[in-house]
């Protein structure tokens, strides 16, 4: 970085009311600073603070990359201004990365880090302030930070806090603190001029045939990054203008890409990622969809859907621009997605806690004594939403009816992963420290969104994997590939590699909370397999689905209907766990929303009275044969509230005599119901005869001919179509006999068919078709 760059800081608007932000957080516990992007909040009043004589100054952000990214800039900053190296003077911390120390002065790191730190006990102190940034963006962690701001304001006299925003209601949130410090800054001197463009597509090329601009395009997600990309790769390359896609998924390296300098300009394909925090500072233009991927509850189930963002969103994507120059703000539609104008945007985005699930966070704050309805939020979530959060954790066995956190609640707690996972790692310490590494890397995989590509579209994945029983333990089958695997393989076998990175990451911290040291990772053993699915059915005992045969499922609680994920591996299964999520994706005429089951394990009815014996009653009942799985299964009344909610069979696998005896015995009393079926139904349209068969005629063929297997999985299919003929009445009557019994039926069919048949009339010609209404 240049000396001009540095010297330059000084000039940015925030400097002047350096001496005002000093002089309000002095005399108030609350400050709220509303600066325009580009005025140097971010990084300049960490320093204001510092430099005061503050001891530390933690400064939380909403993302990784802006943590990092804020971190280095202001240790490169305080660097060049002391005229040393300052690296023990500025640090960051995340859940995954740390480059800090304990004589940081300012802290830079999450948001969620932070909400730990403080509910644990070891957030702020005396002669610290905690500055919340980026506050507008109301994520549930910056949701839960306030409110327990607000707590600590009251509690403790010397708590400090400043809130930073560009866009935020400084009056409305002053007035929730019960009065503050407002501070309200200018943004830069250049302008950015705003206006609408017809298609997206459309705008980058005009901007790629008149000038050499650095762009900046908002997408609402990743497939939608790849397809404009697509789309430009000729024209681009022709103009030597590199694209650079920016989000979640890219490691750290290939992000910084965007932050080069090109000769002929660049063009940054973005989620909002690079909303806000992120400062690249020769953006030229900014073109945006107006749309983002939003993780959002609906009905109860959670779903990722393409939403228009808000006003306040627009103006926050605009000031990626004219940081260094004048700019353009140019909102134009993504193909025939939906794109309104700025002006009928709503003003705000929806706060995170009220569209999302929040029975973590009940719990989290129950076992430090709060109730969440006890919690002044300044977006309260509704008490519908909060009453679902009680009744997941209850049926998981978290809390009591009365809500009081049990002994399972207070393990739970100990895991920073969500609370269904939480349960499973629970349930998981009654075995081997072998099996809970295995679980712990289970649900690492899926607390990071999964380590491949639930499409169609990418299947490569799967032939590391012969598990056709859970879609969790497939996962962790690659996850265990992973060595063997070349990591520029990674994309075409569907295998996502910044959350393989993430997945590690979370491996070895769970595996620090449950003080298994280091365990070398193995395939699953058969002994294990059961044992495993029965701590991931735990941690979803709110969630079991009866498979239909079309592949639908239905809830067995509340009868909702929806259909498994194309990319799952469970096969055979009648009743299964998993996690609903609704998926909105563009279809060539609208918006489409697909509601499916995904993350789907086998459940065995047996476990649930085990696993919850305060919801369920498992009661045997008689043995059958299934014809869907060629089969003896043992029925099982599986009763919720005294209400039979499923009836499901647990295969009889076991080969002793009596059960090979048995499988005889009501395979063929299957087969006979089939023949009767047959021989009722031609009896009703012909008047001879036609003999009954007996059962025992049945038993006895099939004996001769399969005696001793246990299921039809045991036959070849030629086998099979030879079984499946004691089905059929010519096996025993003969073909002559079934001939002329035909023809006689045919006749008789004939000659009934004409007596009764009468020739068909258009409507127009028919009787009183032309008649006048009176």
């Amino acid at each position: 970085m240049s000396t001009f760059d540095l010297d330059s800081t000084e000039g940015l608007p925030i400097y002047d009311q350096r001496e005002e932000i000093i002089s309000a957080v002095d005399t108030h516990q609350v400050t709220i600073i509303t600066a325009e992007t580009g005025a140097g909040k971010s990084t300049q009043v960490p320093q204001f603070l510092a430099d005061h004589g503050f001891k530390r100054i933690i400064v939380t952000q909403p993302r990784i990359l802006a943590a990092r990214n804020l971190s280095a800039r202001v240790r490169e900053e305080v660097s060049f201004r002391k005229g040393r190296d300052c690296s023990d003077f500025v640090g960051y911390r995340t859940a995954h990365e740390r480059d800090d120390s304990s004589d940081n002065v300012i802290l830079f790191c999450t948001d969620g880090l932070q909400l730990v730190r403080e509910l644990t006990g070891s957030g702020t102190v005396e002669r610290q302030v905690l500055v919340l940034d980026e506050i507008h963006e109301w994520n549930e962690n910056m949701e839960v930070l306030i409110a327990w701001a607000k707590k600590r304001c009251q509690e403790d006299p010397r708590f400090k806090v400043v809130l930073m925003s560009a866009t935020i209601e400084a009056e409305h949130l002053a007035a929730y603190f019960d009065g503050a410090a407002t501070i309200s800054v200018p943004g830069r001197s250049f302008a950015v001029e705003k206006r609408h463009g017809k298609y997206l597509i459309d705008e980058i090329f005009n901007q790629l045939d008149t000038t050499a601009s650095n762009m900046l395009v908002f997408l609402p997600g990743k497939s939608e990054i790849e397809n404009v990309a697509a789309a430009l790769k000729n024209r681009a390359a022709n103009a030597q203008v590199p694209i650079i896609p920016l989000h979640s998924q890219l490691e750290p390296e290939v992000q910084q890409r965007a932050f080069n300098s090109y000769p002929q300009g660049k063009i940054i394909l973005t989620t909002n990622v690079a909303q806000t925090s992120i400062t690249i500072d020769d953006i030229d233009v900014v073109i945006d969809s107006g749309l983002e991927r939003r993780s959002e509850v609906r009905s109860g189930v959670e779903g990722l859907f393409i939403a228009q963002i808000s006003q306040a969103d627009c103006l926050q994507r605009a000031g990626r621009a004219g940081r260094t120059k004048e700019g353009l703000y140019i909102l134009a539609p993504l193909d025939d997605m939906p794109c309104l104008p700025l002006e009928e945007r709503e003003p705000y985005g929806v706060p995170e806690i009220l569209r999302k699930h929040i029975d973590r966070l009940v719990l989290r704050l129950a076992n430090i004594g709060i109730d969440i309805e006890d919690l002044e939020f300044y977006h309260s979530p509704s008490n519908k939403t909060v009453k679902l959060a009680k009744r997941t954790l209850v049926s998981l066995g978290a809390l009591t009816g009365s809500g009081e956190v049990t002994d399972v609640g207070r393990r739970m707690e100990r895991f920073p992963v969500e609370s269904s996972f939480a349960r499973m790692l629970v349930e998981s310490g009654q075995y081997d420290d072998q099996l809970q590494a295995k679980l712990a890397a289970i649900i690492a995989v899926q607390e990071v969104g999964g380590i491949v590509k639930n499409s169609t579209r990418y299947t490569g994945w799967r032939h590391y994997t012969r598990q056709i029983r859970s879609d969790l333990l497939a996962q962790y089958d690659v996850f265990l590939a992973l060595p063997s695997i070349d990591e520029d393989d990674y994309e075409n076998l569907g295998i996502i590699g910044k959350n393989v990175t993430k997945a590690q990451e979370v491996n070895e911290r769970l595996n620090r909370d449950l003080e298994l040291g280091h365990i070398q990772l193995s395939p699953v053993t058969e002994s294990e397999i059961d044992q495993l699915l029965q701590c991931i059915v735990a941690g979803q005992l709110d969630q079991l689905w009866s498979v239909e045969d079309n592949g639908e499922v239905i809830h067995i609680f509340n009868k909702r209907r929806r259909e498994l994920s194309s990319g799952t591996v469970v096969r055979h299964a009648a009743l299964v766990s998993g996690t609903p999520f609704d998926l909105q994706v563009p279809t060539p005429k609208r918006l489409e929303t697909l509601h499916l089951l995904t993350g789907v394990t086998a459940v065995n009815p047996k476990w649930l009275e085990t696993l919850a014996p305060h919801l369920f009653n498992v009661r045997p009942g008689k043995v059958v044969f299934n014809p869907r799985i060629g089969a003896l299964v043992s029925q099982t009344s599986l009763k919720f509230n005294g209400r039979t909610i499923e009836a499901e069979g647990t295969p009889l696998l076991d080969r002793t005599p009596e059960n090979q005896q048995l499988f005889i015995k009501l395979y063929a009393k299957y087969l006979h119901e089939q023949l009767e079926r047959e021989r009722q139904k031609l009896q009703i349209i012909n008047s001879q005869r036609i003999p009954i068969i007996p059962l025992s005629e049945v038993q006895k063929r099939l004996q001769a001919q399969v005696g001793g297997i246990l299921t039809l999985v045991e036959l070849t299919r030629k086998e099979r179509i030879e079984l499946g003929k004691l089905a059929k009445l010519e096996t025993y009557l003969g073909e002559t006999f079934m001939t002329q019994f035909n023809q006689l039926d045919d006749r008789d069919h004939h000659h009934r068919g004409n007596r009764n048949r009468k020739p068909w009339i258009p409507r127009h010609k028919r009787k009183g078709a032309g008649r006048k209404r009176s």
